[in-house]
């Protein structure tokens, strides 16, 4: 998992993007972390004293649920400007042409007219830095022209940070930042969880969009649960229904959520305690059993949505440590 460097570049040095008309974000594929990255550099900007507005481009046509979702968490980012909802590309050339710092992200797949059309310059965020990756980014990076101002690669092995820079430094590619993998950011939320397992609510707590770092099964050893659970602090806690002793530690140690397998109701004092103790926690009951529900939590890592401020700030943390900002002047 990534150890943050101390901070750099220095925050003034985010003052060089404020010419800047516009910044869109594009990947090649889906789930490569353009969320992440525009809500964070956005952060550093407002962090710096600047300003800057966040714009998610939706489909064209039909229903666009995850467009919304990204909208709604830019909306959320801290001295940042956001309308309430997802633009069409449109409204996206429309509004980077009036304002000044505006951050664009694209929809998945490269759309070189859109970059065509906006006083922009584009990034492309990638997850992968492989041969044919590599490939396709030159090939990107050549569509692009003039647009093209570099690449940030996301969820990158620590180990593998100098070779991922030097990997695309290699193919003329150049590296705004290379971002280490990191357990938060790949973690689900509360409400992913109950989605995931199409869990019943049997207790609704806080924010349910905030991300957990882990998800730990219960002890089955006779040792106590309690400083087993306190070793990790945004966790979900997965456990039998009937292991009553465990969900009690558990609770002890304020976890976000409790996810009790098995489909069976637990103990109504068990409840009674969740409820009397503030309510601060989401208690899940899935309808499987306990190692189904964990295999379907573990497809979860990796295609997660970027929402929450604990995310944000981790976010926010990884680019002030790894990205050079000097690429990203007008």
């Amino acid at each position: 998992m990534s150890k943050i460097a101390p901070a750099w570049p220095p925050a003034g040095a985010i003052a060089i993007l404020a010419p800047m008309a516009a910044l869109i974000f594009a990947s090649l594929d889906p789930h490569e972390g353009r969320t992440t990255v525009a809500a964070a550099l956005g952060g550093l900007i407002a962090s710096s004293g600047g300003a800057a507005t966040l714009l998610r481009v939706r489909a064209e046509s039909g229903a666009d649920p995850a467009a919304e979702d990204d909208a709604a968490t830019f909306a959320r980012v801290p001295g940042c400007s956001a309308p309430s909802g997802a633009v069409s590309a449109q409204d996206a050339v429309a509004q980077a042409r009036a304002d000044g710092t505006v951050i664009v992200e694209a929809l998945p797949g490269l759309d070189a007219g859109l970059a065509g059309r906006l006083p922009a310059r584009a990034v492309i965020v990638s997850a992968r830095f492989d041969g044919e990756r590599l490939a396709a980014l030159a090939g990107a990076a050549n569509t692009l022209g003039d647009a093209f101002l570099g690449v940030i690669l996301t969820r990158v092995p620590e180990r593998s940070l100098d070779a991922a820079r030097g990997a695309l430094e290699g193919r003329g590619l150049a590296c705004i930042a290379a971002l280490p993998e990191d357990r938060l950011l790949a973690g689900p939320a509360v409400r992913e969880l109950a989605e995931t397992l199409h869990a019943s609510r049997l207790h609704e707590g806080a924010d349910e969009d905030e991300g957990l770092e882990f998800v730990m099964l219960g002890p089955i050893s006779a040792d106590p649960g309690q400083p087993y659970f306190l070793q990790h602090g945004a966790k979900a806690v997965v456990q039998r229904f009937d292991k009553m002793d465990l969900h009690l530690a558990a609770l002890a140690t304020e976890p976000d959520c409790l996810v009790l397998t098995g489909g069976q109701q637990p103990s109504p004092y068990f409840l009674d305690r969740v409820r009397g103790g503030g309510g601060a926690v989401t208690v899940l009951l899935s309808p499987e059993d306990t190692v189904r529900t964990v295999e379907l939590l573990d497809d979860l890592y990796g295609r997660t949505r970027f929402s929450g401020r604990r995310k944000l700030d981790r976010a926010i943390e990884l680019m002030r440590a790894h990205a050079d900002v000097s690429f990203l002047q007008a």
